[in-house]
This record gives structure tokens, sequence and C-alpha cells, in this order.
């Protein structure tokens, strides 16, 4: 008993110590996140010269006007950043929202249905897997311009690859789920499609919304892409990496600054929304007994 004990003891003191240091490696990433964020508001309430003269100090003249002026001087192409900001929204939502319900419909066939060639499909899309992002970019690149889905909102139906990481994710997911809800259904004459939309869906709830988030802040911060396919319609992210170009020679910084982070209050809030309701909702589902 009293080497069970000593086993007991070491395995508590161990999660212990783990726990501490998983505690402070996140303390401080947070620190250096709540740091930057704030450097970054100080800096960009300061004058031209002021901040190229002390980046660490206070601004001396506290010019919140610098963000009235980054709406006026943030712009390209004659794309306004009132007009970058619309650009960026239906692009984000867009993306994300078709993407997450492509990935749902995958996910769902391969989990809960057995059809020829199930195996061989399956492995095929794991092997995609492990080709990097710019291997598909050339193909990428042929079909959007052959198809004129370039700066369209037409783009969005690229995202309709259905498969991916969160394919993976979706399909984990419905792989959990016991098949007596959609026996249930059946038994009272649901169809499949009945039964996908109105019983799969609802209960994969948590893990849309955790994707459909994830995918919106990361379509916002993608500027690669709008440079690529919409030059027409830069959203936010691509409108200041080309201001971020031009001040290399203007120095406007403390202008880019402001707008950078006018872009990044809609992720801020996005996050501080619906953050508990990520963690609260990330169920597998199951029947109880």
């Amino acid at each position: 008993m009293s080497e069970k004990r000593l086993k007991l003891n070491k395995l508590t003191i161990s999660a212990k110590a783990a726990v501490v240091v998983v505690f402070c490696i996140f303390a401080i990433y947070s620190i250096s996140l709540v740091f930057t964020l704030g450097w970054t508001f100080l800096q960009s309430l300061k004058g031209n010269r002021e901040f190229f003269r002390d980046m660490m100090s206070l601004p001396k003249s506290w010019l919140f006007s610098n963000y009235f002026e980054a709406f006026s001087k943030l712009e390209r192409n004659g794309t306004t950043f009132i007009q970058m900001f619309a650009n960026s929204i239906w692009f984000s939502v867009g993306l994300s929202v078709v993407g997450v319900f492509a990935h749902c419909i995958t996910g769902y066939v391969f989990a809960k249905y057995k059809f020829p060639g199930r195996g061989v499909a399956f492995s095929f899309i794991i092997f995609t897997l492990i080709i990097p992002v710019v291997g598909n970019l050339p193909s990428m690149y042929k079909i959007v311009y052959l198809l004129r889905l370039n700066d369209s909102p037409l783009y969005l139906v690229t995202a309709l690859n259905g498969f991916g990481g969160n394919f993976l994710i979706m399909y984990a997911f419905f792989k959990g789920i016991a098949d007596d809800y959609a026996e249930a259904a059946q038994i009272d004459g649901a169809s499949d499609l009945y039964i996908f939309l109105r019983i799969m869906l609802p209960l994969a709830s948590g893990p849309i919304i955790a994707l459909s988030i994830v995918g919106i802040i990361f379509a916002w911060n993608n500027y690669e892409t709008p440079i690529i396919f919409l030059d027409k319609m830069p959203n936010l992210a691509s409108g200041l990496y080309y201001y971020r170009e031009i001040i290399k020679y203007e120095s406007n910084e403390p202008i880019y600054l402001s707008g950078a982070l006018i872009s990044t209050l809609p992720v801020l809030i996005l996050v501080a929304v619906f953050g508990n309701k990520i963690m609260k909702n990330m169920t597998m589902g199951g029947i109880k007994g």
C-alpha cells in the first residue's frame, strides 16, 4: 500500500508541476500579446517624427486624429478603407460559412455512409493533406482565372472543396454520434436530407461554431489570397500590406498602426462574444442512458 501511495504522490506532484509549467507558458504568452497591443496603441497616437525618435516612450501629444486619418489615407487602387472593411466581411464570413458547410457534408457522408471506394477515397484525402499549399497554388491560380472567378464574390465557391483538416474534425464528430438518432428519425419517415439538416447539423453546432469562428479569423487576416485573386477587391489585410510597402518611402507608421488596430477590433469582439460558447459547445454528443 505504501508503494502505491508513493507512486500516486509522485504522479500528483508531476501533474501539478506540469500544470504550473503550462500556466507559466500561457501567462508569458498572454503578457506578450497584451504588451504588443498596448505598445501599438500608444505608438499609433504619436506624430511621425516622434515615433521614429523614440519608439518606447509615451506620446507627448495624443493624436487620436490618426485614427480618422486612417480612414482617408488607407486605400488601394481607389478602394477606400470602408470598402476594404466591407470586402473583409463578405470574404471572411463567406469563405468560412461555405467552407464549414462543405466540410459538414463530406464529413457526414464519409462517417455515416458506406459506398464503393470509400476507403480508397478516404486514404487519398489523407494523402492530399501532406501536399504543401504552395504546391497547390499554380493549379489553383489556373482554375480560378479560367473560370473567371477572380475579382468577383464568386470566388467563394472555391471553398466548396470539402476536405482538409476541418473535414477530419467533422468526420470524427459525426463518427462519434450514435446511429440511434438517424434510425429513430427513419422510423418516423424522415428523409436523409431531413436527418442531416434538422438532426445532425444541430447536434454538431459546437464544432460548427468553433470552426466557423476560426475560419473567419483566418480569412480576415489573409492578405495573400486577395492579392493574388482579388486585386480589384482588396480586403483590409491586403490593403494594409500594400500601405505598409508604401510607407517605407512616405513614413506614415502611426497611421499604419492605427489602421492595423482598427482591423483587429472585429476579431477581438468575435472572440470576446463567442469564446465561452465555443468552449461549452465542443462536445462529441451521444445517447444518455
